[in-house]
Parts: structure tokens; sequence; C-alpha cells
């Protein structure tokens, strides 16, 4: 009888032990699935076929709450995202010789405030200015009067390696007073445009139509040299591209290519 009531007793105890594990990871199943679903970002079912889709578009471009009361963390990888902010939405851009975050739908004065914290504007280069740029422009211009009357261009780079900033020749398929086409050069991984030159020739320098159709969707700094005919003092304008995003940038050409600092 001693012997019914010890196998009695430990298959008891085995099946608790298997019905308090089997609860357990339920539980802890029910849990996380119930944690990632308050964490979805995308304002649709999870089990939605069409998910992934939007999944992968919001991982490659994700948007995300700017804190109000801990440290905000800036983007660290190459990339973008957009920042959601008391003040509106603003797009945060890491590059590797580039830190931009700009807002771009600011909030109207009575519209309702997310109650996130705000973040400053930046348009950091990890060449520090844009003037130590202004020696490859010189470069450049001499390169653009060889090739007068016909435009020209060139790629200045950043070596995330070497730290420094490099000229690079285009392979140039066709020119003509108004009108260039080249290759893009192919850069290594540490490698990376950061600003894209071409010269009108004896035309003064001016962002075209076809100019803005180019610099649509790029990431970079976006340059152009007229005035190179002779007996001419040469003009230039600047301009950062954000991923369809325009600043200009005043710079008058005698700090180019004058002693104006």
């Amino acid at each position: 009888m001693q012997n019914l009531i010890n196998e009695f007793n430990v298959a008891t105890k085995a099946g608790v032990e298997t019905i308090a594990g089997a609860l357990n990871a339920f539980v802890t199943e029910a849990a996380q699935k119930l944690a990632t679903a308050m964490r979805n970002p995308i304002a649709a079912k999870q089990d939605d076929e069409k998910y992934p889709l939007d999944e992968a578009l919001w991982e490659s471009a994700p948007t995300v709450a700017v804190p109000k009361f801990a440290e905000f963390e800036a983007l660290q990888e190459v990339g973008h995202r957009f920042l959601t902010t008391a003040e509106g939405l603003f797009i945060e851009v890491r590059r590797d010789w580039l830190h931009f975050i700009q807002p771009i739908a600011p909030l109207q004065d009575n519209a309702p405030r997310p109650p996130y914290g705000t973040v400053t504007k930046k348009v950091e280069l990890a060449f520090e200015r844009l003037g130590n740029t202004f020696p490859f422009i010189r470069q450049f211009a001499e390169a653009a009067r060889q090739a007068l009357p016909n435009e020209h261009a060139a790629w200045i780079i950043w070596d995330a390696q070497a730290k420094a900033l490099a000229y690079r020749d285009v392979s140039v398929k066709q020119a003509g007073p108004g009108t260039i086409a080249f290759e893009r050069p192919v850069l290594a991984e540490h490698e990376s445009l950061a600003v894209d030159i071409h010269s009108h020739g004896a035309a003064p320098a001016f962002f075209s139509d076809t100019d803005n159709k180019d610099d649509a969707g790029e990431v970079k700094i976006a340059c152009v040299i007229g005035d190179l005919g002779d007996g001419k003092s040469p003009s230039v304008q600047f301009r950062i591209c954000v991923l369809g995003m325009v600043i200009p940038v005043n710079v008058p050409a005698t700090a180019v290519f004058g002693d104006t600092p």
C-alpha cells in the first residue's frame, strides 16, 4: 500500500510541475506578445499579410519620439529617421561626413502638442567647415577653364578612414556649353560623396531645373561655378541637399577665389 501511495505522490508532483511549467510558458508568451503589440510602431495589425512591407519601410526610416526628460541620443549609424517633437516633425540624417537635424513640418500655433521634448537644429560637418573644401573648388575651377566652352564636373569625397577630404575626377561621357553627363565614381566603403561640383562655363553660376532634378533625393553639398571666361571673376553657388530638402548656403565668390576669409 505504501508503495502505491509513493507512486501516486510522485505522479501527482510530476503532473503539477508539468502543468505549472505549461502555465509559466503560456504567461511568458502572452506577456511577450502583449509587450510587442504595445510597442508596435505601425497603426496596423501585425497579422496583416502586408504588415511586413510596412515594417520594412519603418525600419529603413523610423519615426521616433524625442525624449522630454531623458537625454536625446543622436543617430549613430548612416541613415535617416524622423523625429516627433513638441514643435513638430524633424528629420535627422547621418552620413560619415554629416550630421543633420532640421524641421520639416512645424506645428501650427493652435495645434495639439505631442507630449515630447525638443531638439536643436544642426548641420555638423566632419570636416568642420565649408571653407576646407575651397582649395578643391579652386582646383576644379582650373580644370573647368580647360574644359571651356563645355561644362565640367568633379566630386569632393570624404574618406572616413583618413578623416580627410579628397578630390575625385569623374568620367565625362558627354559635355557641351549647357549640359554634361558623367559616370558616378565608384567609391570604396569608407568613402562617400560630400561635394558635387559642376561648372556652367562662361555663364553665371546658378542651379537649373536639371540640377534640381539631379539633386533630388541625394545627401550632399552641391556647388556650381560660372563666369569662367576670360576677363571674368568666377561666380559660385552652394546648397545642402538632403533627400529633396534644399538649404542655400550664401558664400561670396571672393571667399572661395579671393582674399575674403
